[in-house]
């Protein structure tokens, strides 16, 4: 595909999905931080407009008074639970060569520069510790390139990485439920957004937005 700046939408594209990674990672905190004593005053229908129309803003959620500090989350601020951020990162970046599809035939995104954005991504700091996240930025450019369908994108690695690894969060509590329930929601929901707006943003960048059609 051609861009203005090949170089500055690639880094775009990149920030985007990192952004959206922090925004869902510091989402979930704030969604476990209504169960501390705000759960029948918040309309979560509410959270997820805000969460969901605010993909790059990792604080969107504060505006309802929400705080995600050690007296809110305080069975989040481990070691173990820190490293779901990267893994989010990671999660996001696997699927980047869906960005072909934005485009049809020749002007489309390259595999080249969606490895560009891939690596950058990566290099940024998206992990997947013992290769808990099952899938594979190869497997997603295989499927891509052969237009099969994709697998949805859903919270079970969360879920299996919570219950695994981080014991204050596994416990049965009406906290905890509440949060592994509104993941299954979120995760998809939230994915389907970011998906979108990557899409806006290969077009913002690309050359043929910014061309002027001639005259007839």
């Amino acid at each position: 595909m051609d861009f203005i700046n090949e170089e500055q939408a690639i880094s775009g594209l990149a920030d985007t999905v990192i952004k959206g990674g922090i925004s869902l990672y510091n989402a979930v905190k704030y969604i476990y931080s209504i169960g501390e004593n705000d759960f029948y005053k918040i309309n979560i229908k509410d959270a997820f407009k805000v969460v969901l129309n605010n993909i790059t803003d990792g604080d969107s959620l504060r505006s309802f008074g929400l705080r995600i500090d050690n007296g809110s989350c305080s069975e989040m601020q481990n070691t173990e639970y820190d490293k779901v951020l990267p893994m989010i990162i990671y999660s996001f970046a696997v699927r980047l060569p869906t960005l072909r599809n934005v485009r049809n035939g020749d002007d489309r995104m390259t595999d080249d520069q969606i490895q560009k954005v891939y690596s950058i991504v990566m290099a940024r700091g998206a992990e997947n510790p013992d290769g808990l996240i099952r899938e594979e930025y190869a497997e997603f450019k295989y499927l891509v390139h052969k237009g099969r369908p994709l697998p949805p994108y859903t919270a079970e690695w969360f879920k299996t990485y919570i219950y695994t690894h981080v014991p204050s969060l596994a416990d049965i509590t009406n906290k905890n439920m509440f949060l592994l329930g509104f993941a299954d929601v979120l995760f998809a929901m939230f994915y389907a957004c970011l998906e979108e707006e990557l899409s806006g943003k290969v077009l913002e960048y690309s050359a043929r937005a910014y061309s002027i059609p001639l005259d007839k």
